[in-house]
């Protein structure tokens, strides 16, 4: 018959009042019941649930108190025990005899008598093997966090760890753990890696009582000690690591005590714990000794320290932020760069305008750094002087008319472009009529025709520090830093001279590698069977193979210092397969004794071994676990789910054959949400929206307002809190925050979309966790009778970042020292020593001797070999006698000779290193340094005169004479200084031509007009004295001297008068000066004045006639410029905006920077012809009959229409962006244009919505005139909206367009879209 199971009966009651307990409902196998053979119902037969999950008062008993207390007052028949016995849990770890299970053990206190009693399964009818989770609910998977919170995330309690390793006799403090601490561990490992060291570890309670090892009694076993509703668990002493350890929650301060007795070994306590952190809220200050801020001024400045905010609690430089309502002291200042001034210098003046009367002259003035101390001028930007007042750039100054001036050429180019050159020109002396006279009459003025120039410094080679030897031994190299400078700035390597450039990497020499040195193999341990040989390994360094310290060789290459050997047969083994399954094969061979090949014969009686064996290596794939996902349910109980792939080592996915199975992660885990109480009395009070301001849903431009919201029917909405801190702070971690669902008002919901409900936990990153690493241990101290030896132990990340001890696990730190070589040392033989013999030299360095022996303890000689456990003494040390006399030389004398062999001397004298002076003969004449030596110069070469050919003679007549050029040369013709050759045989360089006299002829020209065009002038005439040239068949004529022609001198100048003047003036301009910049684009300036005819200054002249006194000026070609407003900032240091010069596609651009202040500043490009020219419009009127087009398009403010149109606008634009990537003008950015009506309008865009009879209103124009850009010819509009139409019209030149769009609605727009694409002229 089947049989099937009855219904369930109701729930009992529950197991306990408090605490978590559990409810049971049972159903039987009665439908009908099994009888003769049938089979027994197939499923559970009880089910539970949680109850009373509430945790219990503290004032009420412990559940297992309880339990014992029923059995108050009875004795069970138990010698001795009295009829009030009562009955506690034993927590202690008494040793268990009965072989049961000592979870049940109870024990009997009363009156002094101490009994154990096993009541095994008397308490416990049933033995539940549910998981429940610390909320007391059956199949939760709730976890205490670090801090002893359920579900906790770690962020309420921080961790405090330490070591103590200090000895005193007795009992010492180690760490005071305060009320409220969990997950307490402490260890003290023993100091020889015995149970006994002589250290234990004691704790007494806030009281100042013991609670463990009090009183010099140790417990060598491992018990329980309650503190309250808390566990301490101890290991006893009798373990190599003593532990203390509790993970609950101790209401009570105890102290941690180690007790240090014996030998006074130093003890190793490593202890961890954590501590809530105090609700209270942490407090903050201002700390005003924060950093020093740059000096204000480039000279004679002030620096003041930023306040920082620190909280009280760690002394933490924290965000400002945190003390934004503490109002700020007021700021440490100083003064700083005190040791120089600002001032105007005047680095040169033009010359004089005027050569007679009044005239003006320019100035060129830069701002210069003094520095006092040097005494040094260095030019800086104008900027920094802008405090001072600048003095004029112009400055009177009259020239004389009554004598002769120079008149001077343009200036030649300058020698050098930097480091200081000169530039020249040719003078003349002229008058004020331009008559040109002989330069005597212009003696009294200065003649300058030749000026420095470039007198800045050139760019210079820089160089950083070195760094250090890229090796720690043997050669390296090492490195430094080395760039082109000119002033501040960093320039291309190009502009400095190559020759020149220091080096950067540099050879280096560190100590001598240290190598690992091995010995030859010892004897085998045995003679048969397996056994084991060994060999020194040592570390060494240099050529006398120095032993040194094994943590200076390489630890991974370190050869093997013991090695296994079978006598019988030898294989060697590989498996076929890196990963996963494969088979490996060995050489089996019959070896004798000796370890040589013998016939398998020899070995007939023992059993060969096999040749090949399966193999298995680790699996060639590993799982990967992904993150769960949220909990199926928002409320009750529900499952989280996850997958799990299987990788390679390179993370990519493989077969899932590849991965261990058993090694597989769970894909699936019970979640528990809050409980659903849809109709709680909860239900209407409003939760209070979270109150923090970063977490606000906020509009989203361009979206909806609600985008991070899940809505529906009703308003309702999932709510968030902040994330709460990593639940570990490396190695990777989790954050959780709050989740609610409210509806529009703040009350409690819970039908949002699931679908949409936000993640409560997410991982976090904080980079791997250090780790202990250490070295090798190094050498014992003693060779025997227990000497000890210690090693390095670091935490560090494996990048081999250095952090503190209390960084890693300080309960895993391995140890830093340990006992060794603690075999008793032999007392039968010793070493003895003889005295030191005498120094084997009387001066200088020497050895001393002595004999040295093993010794029995009767005082007999005995073989070495009995003292090898003792460190021998030296045999012989060094020693030092007086100073041996020794030659001493001087420095070699100059070369007897200039050139070919000559003879070099020194002096050479005996010194005996004491004031007394030594003869000769005590120093060594073997040993002495040579007085003399021949010196080569270049051999003496043979030079002699020669003479270049003569020049014409400087006249055709009378008195004259030619000159030619005389060398000196070698043999090979080369150039030599000329006082290599003999100056009495120096040929002539000068001789005088032999001319007929000259004939000379006054020579007059064509009288000019008078200089002025009314009352008295003058007009003037060319008057020379020419020679004339025989032979010739016409006079050709030049400047001569006055005194050489015959009769006086024919007038050259003469009045004249053309009636009185009416009083005029006229604008006079002097000559342009220099331009203001050497780099870039400057101005330059030129006096300009209003002067009568009569050369006073007057008012007259026509103000829109006046000349320009500035002219911009371009020095392109020697710049260096920055190719965004970023390079300006980061490059030059600018912080303001304003217009600057770029290299834009290979030329300069003038481009206004914007957001200097921020780290993105962005690039604006000026509109020379502003507003007027450049705006768009979206024309607001609309016809009344939109099939028409009135007055052939023409506007007209009569018209038979409406303004309604809600997205009609009018913007103009005084400067337009620039996207330097794209080479496009971004039309949205509208930070310097004003909207004028209704809407912004973006740059280039026009439309309406007037009429759709293609009647267009809407324009927009374009004017980059000046700017130096256009418009690409590929620039084009495209036209949107229903009935649209767009007229363009576009300058040759592409600078200019204007056009005009609508329909009906309908606008015209950028076809890239929000650019416009342009280019550089």
């Amino acid at each position: 018959m089947q049989h099937s199971w009855g219904t369930w009966s109701p729930f009992g009651t529950c197991s306990r009042t408090c605490g978590g307990g559990i409810k049971t409902a049972i159903r039987e196998c009665n439908r009908p019941e099994p009888k003769n053979g049938g089979k027994y119902c197939v499923g559970r037969r009880m089910k539970f649930k949680s109850c009373n999950t509430e945790p219990c008062s503290k004032l009420k008993k412990d559940f297992r108190d309880e339990q014992c207390a029923d059995f108050d007052g009875k004795h069970f028949n138990i010698n001795g025990l009295p009829t009030n016995v009562r009955w506690v849990p034993k927590y202690s770890g008494s040793k268990w005899l009965g072989g049961a299970d000592p979870a049940c053990w109870i024990a009997a206190r009363g009156e002094g008598v101490e009994i154990t009693l096993c009541l095994l399964n008397l308490f416990f009818s049933i033995f539940l093997l549910k998981q429940a989770g610390c909320d007391h609910v059956l199949n939760s998977k709730a976890r205490r966090d670090k801090c002893g919170v359920c579900g906790g995330d770690n962020s309420s309690c921080k961790t405090v760890a330490g070591t103590f390793n200090t000895v005193h006799y007795g009992y010492n403090v180690v760490v005071r753990i305060p009320a409220g601490a969990t997950n307490i561990d402490v260890r003290q490992h023993s100091y020889s890696g015995k149970p006994e060291d002589d250290n234990y570890l004691a704790l007494s309670n806030s009281q100042g009582d013991f609670i463990l090892n009090g009183d010099f009694v140790v417990s060598m076993f491992k018990r329980e000690i309650k503190v309250g509703n808390a566990v301490i668990e101890y290991s006893g002493s009798d373990n190599t690591i003593e532990r203390i350890n509790s993970t609950d929650r101790i209401e009570q301060e105890i102290t941690l005590q180690v007790l240090s007795v014996g030998n006074l070994y130093n003890p190793d306590v490593r202890y961890t714990f954590n501590i809530p952190i105090e609700d209270k809220p942490q407090q903050f200050y201002w700390n005003e000794h924060g950093p020093w801020q740059p000096c204000s001024k480039l000279c004679q400045g002030e620096r003041k320290r930023k306040p920082v905010c620190k909280r009280e609690s760690d002394q933490l430089t924290v965000s400002d932020q945190r003390c934004d309502r503490i109002p700020q002291p007021d700021p440490t200042t100083e003064p700083c760069n005190t040791e120089c001034e600002l001032r105007w210098h005047i680095a040169r003046k033009s010359e004089c305008t005027a050569q007679c009367g009044l005239g003006y002259r320019t100035l060129e003035i830069y701002c210069s750094k003094y520095s006092q101390l040097e005494g040094k001028i260095e030019k800086v930007d104008d900027r920094f002087c802008n405090s001072q007042a600048k003095p004029s750039t112009r400055e009177k100054c009259t020239g004389d008319c009554n004598v002769g001036g120079w008149r001077y050429s343009a200036w030649t180019e300058c020698s050098k472009s930097c480091g200081g050159g000169t530039r020249r020109r040719r003078a003349m002396c002229v008058n004020t009529y331009n008559d040109v006279l002989d330069d005597s009459k212009c003696s009294q003025q200065e003649k300058l025709t030749v000026q420095r120039c470039s007198d800045f410094s050139c760019p210079q080679w820089k160089t950083g520090d070195w760094s250090e030897c890229l090796v720690t031994c043997g050669k390296g190299h090492k490195h430094r830093q080395t760039w082109c400078q000119f002033g501040e700035d960093r320039l291309n390597d190009r502009f400095c001279d190559p020759k020149t450039k220091p080096e950067s990497v540099q050879m280096c020499q560190q100590q001598e590698c240290a190598s690992w040195q091995v010995g030859p193999w010892g004897q085998c341990t045995v003679t048969c069977g397996q056994g084991y040989q060994m060999r020194a390994v040592k570390c060494v360094v240099g050529t006398y193979v120095s032993v040194v310290d094994d943590n200076e060789c390489n630890a991974a290459t370190r050869p093997t210092d013991t090695q296994c050997i079978c006598p019988t047969f030898h294989y060697k083994v590989l498996c076929s397969a890196t990963c996963g399954k494969g088979t490996r094969m060995r050489y089996v061979s019959c070896r004798d004794d000796q370890g040589s090949v013998a016939d398998e014969s020899a070995c007939f009686h023992l059993p060969k071994p096999s040749a090949t064996e399966m193999c298995t290596v680790t699996p060639c794939g590993q799982w990967k676990a992904l993150e769960w996902s949220s909990c199926s349910v928002t409320c009750g109980q529900g499952k989280a789910t996850r997958q799990v792939i299987c990788i390679n080592y390179s993370d990519q996915l493989v077969d899932r054959s590849e991965c261990d199975p058993e090694d597989l992660p769970a894909t699936e885990q019970d979640c528990s949400m809050s409980p659903c109480h849809p109709n709680s009395h909860d239900y209407g009070r409003p939760i209070p929206p979270f109150l923090y301001p970063d977490h606000r849903l906020k509009p989203h431009p361009g979206g909806s307002p609600n985008r991070n919201r899940a809505h529906i029917p009703g308003g309702n909405q999932w709510r968030i809190g902040p994330w709460g801190a990593c639940s570990s702070t490396c190695a990777g971690g989790f954050q959780r925050r709050v989740v609610v669902c409210q509806d529009e008002n703040g009350y409690t919901a819970n039908n949002c979309d699931e679908k949409s409900k936000p993640m409560e936990q997410r991982s976090c990153e904080s980079g791997p966790c250090p780790q202990w690493a250490y070295g090798n241990w190094g050498e014992c101290t003693k060779p025997c009778g227990g000497g000890t030896r210690t090693r390095l132990v670091v935490c560090q990340r494996p990048n081999g970042e250095r952090f503190t001890d209390l960084s890693c696990e300080i309960l895993d730190k391995p140890p830093d020292r340990e006992q060794c070589n603690v075999q008793d040392c032999p007392r039968d033989a010793a070493w003895s020593a003889g005295p030191w013999s005498s120094c084997s030299v009387s001066c200088g360095r020497g050895q001393k001797h002595r004999s040295v022996y093993c010794l029995s303890k009767e005082g007999r000689h005995v073989e070495e070999e009995n003292c090898k456990h003792l460190a021998k003494p030296n045999v012989q040390k060094k020693c030092r006698g007086g100073r041996c006399p020794k030659w001493k030389a001087g420095d070699w004398g100059q070369c007897s000779v200039s050139c070919g062999r000559g003879v070099q001397r020194r002096s050479v004298q005996c010194h005996s290193g004491t004031p007394k002076a030594a003869q000769e003969a005590e120093c060594d004449p073997a040993s002495r340094p040579p007085p003399e030596r021949d010196c080569h110069l270049p051999e003496c070469p043979t030079q002699r005169w020669a003479a270049g050919e003569w020049q014409p003679c400087t006249k055709t007549c009378g008195e004259a004479s030619r000159f030619r050029k005389v060398f000196c040369v070698d043999e090979s013709k080369q150039l030599q200084s000329s006082s290599y050759c003999d100056p009495s045989k120096r040929p002539a360089e000068m001789e005088s031509c032999g001319l007929p006299p000259c004939e000379y002829i006054w020579i007059t020209g064509e009288w000019s007009e008078c200089s002025v065009t009314c009352g008295k002038g003058y007009r003037q005439r060319l008057v020379s004295c020419s020679e004339i040239y025989t032979g010739k068949d016409h006079y050709e004529y030049g400047y001569q001297n006055m005194v050489n022609c015959p009769g006086t001198q024919p007038p050259n100048i003469q009045p004249c008068y053309l009636g009185e003047c009416p009083i005029s003036a006229s604008w006079r301009v002097g000559n342009w000066g220099s331009c203001s910049v050497t780099c870039g684009v400057g101005v330059m300036h030129r006096s300009v004045q209003c002067l009568t005819n009569d050369d006073q200054v007057s008012n007259l002249c026509h103000v829109d006639l006046k000349p320009e006194e500035r002219r911009t000026c371009h020095n392109v070609h020697d710049c260096d410029l920055p190719r965004s407003c970023k390079d300006v900032k980061h490059l030059k240091g600018v912080t303001e905006d304003g217009e600057y010069f770029l290299q834009v596609k290979g030329k300069t651009l003038k481009v206004y920077c914007s957001g200097m202040q921020t780290d993105s500043p962005k690039e604006y490009v000026t509109l020379v012809n502003g507003d007027a020219e450049n705006f768009s419009e979206v024309y607001g009127y609309r016809l009344h009959n939109p099939t028409e087009c009135p007055y052939n398009g023409s506007r007209r403010e009569d018209c038979q229409c409406r303004k309604d149109y809600t997205a009609a606008g009018f913007s103009t634009f005084s400067k337009v962006r620039l996207d330097l990537n794209t080479m496009q003008i971004i039309t949205t950015d509208l930070q310097f244009a004003q909207t004028h009506d209704g809407r912004p309008v973006p740059y280039a865009t026009a439309g309406d919505c007037y009429s759709a009879a293609k009647c267009p209103q809407g324009r927009f124009s374009i004017d980059l005139y000046g700017t130096g850009l256009s418009l690409m010819g590929t620039a084009k509009w495209l036209s949107q909206g229903n009935y649209a139409v767009s007229e363009i019209q576009k300058s040759p030149d592409g600078t200019k367009v204007v056009g005009r769009c609508g329909g009906y609605c309908g606008k015209c727009t950028p076809s890239s879209g929000t650019g416009l694409d342009i280019q550089v002229l």
